[in-house]
């Protein structure tokens, strides 16, 4: 009888001794669990049921390299721009908005096209339309693209192009830009070695720092164009009229601010 009750209480003993060990094996990893967390600022690490056995990064790993930036933008250089073909000065093509067509100013000499021409001794021929930009047309129903299109290019044989316009009202960025870019292709590919020159928006009512960096980067991805970007060059900020055109100093100043870019970038002899 002594032996059969033994039987009973030992298999009690090992139960409980198993049910020791588990509770204290978990109650372990708890706190390992909690010490962990608490350690590395989180809130839980790996779950043993979740069967990831990876263990958390210990403190004072090295972080990721941060991703490079991309290169600085070097603006081209150019020759200078000469007479060709037994004409008497350098030819500049201007293609833009009413700004280029002398909006704002007091007269056709007080334009900045008319003062590029009398200060640098070039031929400035200018193909522009009032409210045209790249992808809403202007008065006359032209985009700044329809207006290259429609330049007689075999008559003028610019040396150089320059242009000049803005969002003139377009939201949609993406397709502002996307312009930018056929433009810039198609004139680099009708008239190849020809110095492009390109303003960037001068950041009228309406358009954001944002916008004017996308319409920057668009024109940077065209081969060899030199970008001039009037807001960070301290030239954004025009004398304008009621109209929000530049009046005569307006003008002025795009005037004296390309002629110092231009000498910059070689195109002006003895710059």
């Amino acid at each position: 009888m002594s032996r059969r009750r033994e039987l009973p209480i030992a298999a009690i003993l090992v139960a409980l001794l198993a049910l020791g060990v588990v509770g204290g094996t978990a109650y372990a990893w708890s706190r390992w669990n909690n010490q962990i967390a608490a350690d590395t600022d989180v809130e839980s690490v790996v779950d043993p049921a979740s069967g990831d056995d990876r263990l958390p990064e210990a403190p004072g790993s090295p972080t990721p390299a941060p991703e490079p930036e991309p290169p600085a933008y070097e603006p081209p250089t150019f020759e200078a721009l000469t007479p060709t073909d037994n004409r008497p000065r350098p030819v500049l093509l201007v293609i833009g908005d009413g700004w280029a067509a002398g909006d704002g100013a007091s007269g056709d000499a007080a334009a900045y096209t008319s003062l590029l021409a009398a200060d640098l001794g070039w031929t400035v021929r200018v193909v522009a339309e009032p409210g045209a930009g790249y992808t809403v047309p202007g008065e006359s129903g032209s985009t700044v693209a329809d207006l290259y299109a429609d330049a007689p290019l075999a008559e003028i044989d610019p040396d150089a192009v320059l242009v000049q316009a803005g969002y003139a009202g377009a939201t949609d960025v993406d397709a502002v830009t996307g312009a930018i870019a056929d433009l810039g292709d198609r004139i680099t590919a009708d008239l190849p070695g020809t110095p492009l020159v390109a303003i960037s928006s001068f950041r009228p009512e309406g358009v954001s720092s944002k916008q004017e960096k996308q319409m920057t980067q668009a024109w940077r991805a065209v081969d060899d164009a030199l970008v001039l970007r009037p807001t960070k060059e301290g030239w954004g900020d025009l004398p304008q009229g009621p109209a929000g055109n530049p009046l005569d100093a307006g003008h002025e100043l795009i005037a004296t601010s390309l002629e110092q870019a231009f000498r910059d970038a070689g195109l002006v002899a003895g710059g």
